[in-house]
């Protein structure tokens, strides 16, 4: 089957549906030959519209730029659709996320079309990803309105809808009321047995590990604040951003460092700790690496975090994500390797059981088979 692949393709959604595209083709046996759509990066032009803004209301939300983003991108989604449908036969549709979906409702595709997303815009709206301060958070109702609509049609149209963790199918279950059958989870998954096989050395001194490529909405100045207070003379801290951040004595600044590098993977296995302490997150994929990796995680509970680390099970959940709790949370790491090995091993048994490749990738593809015979 012929199945086009509609990607987002921004931030955490770059690796999601590539990820099950490149499973798909190395196992011709499961019946499913990708073509992938990136809707990110646009071409100039469709770029000026979705970031078009007036100056002195983006700040309230007023210039509609949460809506009108998602509309511009979505009809990009689906005028590459339609030119590929000009060249080639294609018998399904699976797109990430229902944002840049929300113009493959109409004209109806006539196609079995499946939606993944890792949040609601419900959900979205009771965050600080719509809405940065409580005036625009007051005016949602107003700015999200051209597309609330579009992506309930959206839902109801779908043939199966796919909810990256447990809270989003909730949200879809009680808050748009769609019927249970038609939402299975499939979140983002990993090559498990290549992670971890991956040998773990010995350090001669611990270090602490902080990934991800914006620093300050990734929670890094706070890690930061805790380790010059307290950690410094315990560990040294890695930190691989992309951000400007500036070494200093016991902190060591890796930039330039890609997923599956090789730097990248040895910046895992030398890890004795991960620390996740977000602000903004919608799930979270750097938790599941960390668990294939079998490194201890000390996280907030931004994103999908209590459900992927199973409720403090699988790794060290904070309320309050201060310096004082960061750095207590370390220590217990570094001083109770018996209770951090137990909570690793939980985390390797969870990631395998339900964040694995080839499984998910069969699954979908059952999905998709399925659905177009129907």
């Amino acid at each position: 089957m012929n199945v086009a692949f509609i990607n987002e393709n921004a931030l955490g959604h770059a690796s999601y549906l590539p990820r099950f595209a490149a499973e798909l083709r190395e196992h011709p046996e499961l019946g499913i030959e990708p073509q992938v759509l990136d809707v990110v990066p646009m071409p100039a032009a469709i770029q000026r519209q979705a970031d078009f803004t007036v100056r002195g209301l983006r700040r309230w939300g007023l210039d509609f730029h949460v809506a009108r983003w998602r509309r511009v991108a979505s009809r990009h989604a689906r005028r590459q659709l339609d030119e590929l449908r000009r060249r080639e036969r294609i018998q399904a549709v699976v797109v990430n996320t229902q944002s840049v979906g929300l113009s493959l409702v109409e004209p109806p595709l006539g196609l079995p079309l499946f939606v993944a997303l890792d949040a609601t815009f419900r959900q979205l709206s009771r965050s600080r990803w719509f809405a940065a301060n409580r005036l625009a958070a007051g005016l949602l109702p107003l700015t999200l309105s051209p597309i609330l609509g579009a992506e309930r049609r959206l839902f109801a149209t779908a043939a199966r809808l796919l909810p990256w963790s447990a809270p989003v199918r909730d949200s879809l279950l009680e808050e748009y009321g769609v019927q249970a059958d038609r939402v299975s989870v499939l979140p983002p998954s990993l090559d498990i047995d290549r992670l971890q096989a991956s040998p773990r050395p010995a350090n001669t001194r611990p270090q602490i590990l902080f990934l991800g490529g914006d620093f300050q909405r990734k929670g890094g100045p706070v890690l930061l604040e805790a380790f010059r207070r307290d950690l410094a003379s315990r560990a040294d801290l890695h930190v691989v951003t992309q951000s400007d951040i500036a070494a200093e004595p016991g902190v060591l600044v890796h930039r330039g460092v890609t997923a599956q590098s090789d730097a990248w993977f040895e910046r895992w296995r030398q890890a004795d700790v991960f620390v996740f302490p977000s602000t903004l997150e919608t799930f979270g994929i750097v938790l599941l690496e960390a668990l294939a990796f079998g490194v201890p995680v000390v996280a907030s509970r931004a994103g999908a975090a209590a459900d992927i680390l199973e409720q403090g099970r699988a790794g060290i959940l904070l309320d309050d994500v201060s310096p004082e709790n960061l750095s207590r949370a370390v220590r217990s790491v570094l001083e109770d390797p018996v209770n951090a090995r137990k909570r690793c091993e939980a985390g390797q048994a969870r990631v395998r059981r339900d964040y694995d490749l080839h499984r998910n990738a069969a699954e979908l593809a059952s999905w998709i088979r399925a659905s177009a015979t129907r």
